[in-house]
């Protein structure tokens, strides 16, 4: 089950899944894209639903149309998410409540809503939850969209220490800034932007596979963004000056 499957990453991998034969059911709230996705992968067998995830009613009932249509979920992948940017002073209160909505309640939301089909899956069972590397490190313009990625991490790490020795496995992946429709919206791009080049959906949902593969927990795409992480856990304040130059 892939959600926020109407474009970008939730889009790439419901193709790269589809391409492995996997039946999958694409969860968002933009019914055009949708239908668009779908439509991308004929020959794969699909169950569209829209649902909007900061409501736990529409939550609940999209997955029990997908128990039904599809059987039970074994793997998920929670792609859906919204991005707003500018000065933490000066951003609008509606954005950073609407980016808590979206990116952090609405993981709550999913994961609590398809956990009874995971724990019932036959096998293992997966909960990858697309954070970004904005959820690992605070970055200038970018702090409401950093503190619900922040909330998406330890949630998904904390959810993971609760399931552990049970059949289900949280995962959580990172990615760098992405050539996708979430930030070709944007009037403008902040500055750390300039830090890394612009991944495709493609090249990220790849990484995200190829984590997921490997078992691992934390999952970062490129070169840069570990190497971020890394330093930041060793030489913070070598990682502080390098922010600071890139957003001058």
């Amino acid at each position: 089950m892939v959600t926020g499957a109407a474009s970008g990453i939730g889009r790439a991998f419901a193709q790269k899944l589809a391409a492995r034969g996997e039946t999958i059911a694409l969860w968002d709230l933009n019914e055009e894209g949708l239908a668009q996705t779908a439509a991308s992968i004929p020959r794969a067998r699909t169950h569209c639903v829209r649902v909007d995830v900061t409501d736990p009613a529409s939550v609940e009932a999209a997955a029990k149309t997908t128990l039904e249509t599809l059987g039970n979920v074994a793997h998920v992948i929670h792609c859906a998410g919204v991005l707003r940017v500018g000065p933490a002073a000066s951003m609008p209160p509606a954005d950073y409540d609407f980016m808590i909505r979206v990116n952090y309640l609405g993981s709550v939301h999913v994961s609590q809503g398809l956990l009874p089909q995971l724990r019932d899956a036959d096998g293992g069972a997966t909960f990858t939850f697309v954070a970004s590397v904005a959820g690992l490190r605070g970055f200038p313009e970018l702090a409401g969209y950093c503190a619900s990625k922040f909330a998406v991490v330890g949630y998904a790490q904390a959810l993971r220490g609760e399931l552990e020795g049970t059949n289900v496995d949280v995962r959580v992946l990172c990615p760098p800034p992405g050539d996708t429709p979430m930030v070709q919206q944007l009037e403008s791009l902040p500055p750390i932007y300039k830090l890394s080049r612009m991944f495709t959906a493609d090249e990220i949902a790849d990484a995200g596979l190829k984590g997921i593969e490997q078992r691992k927990w934390l999952m970062l795409v490129d070169v840069g963004s570990k190497a971020l992480h890394r330093l930041g856990g060793v030489v913070p304040g070598l990682v502080d000056q390098i922010v600071r130059i890139a957003t001058k």
